[in-house]
């Protein structure tokens, strides 16, 4: 089975992602041999944690904590 490359699926799936309040960002990270897709939230609230899914095409979804960002 040919999997499609997580780039494409990021770019794909991040417009959808970002619309979640608290949501300030969404990226890809190697665990080991496996890629995931990362989304970074503001606050990990549990209306946040059941509105981004735990697996996207076949790639597992981490969700990171990051707090309150700000432009520079």
């Amino acid at each position: 089975m040919v999997r499609t490359p997580i780039a494409k699926i990021k770019k794909q799936y991040a417009p959808q992602i970002m619309q979640i309040q608290s949501v300030v960002g969404v990226g890809t990270e190697h665990e080991g041999e496996r890629e995931i897709l990362k989304v970074f939230v503001a606050r990990k609230t549990s209306n946040v944690l059941e509105k981004i899914p735990k697996e996207i095409e076949g790639y597992a979804v981490k969700i990171e904590e990051v707090g309150d960002t700000y432009a520079q």
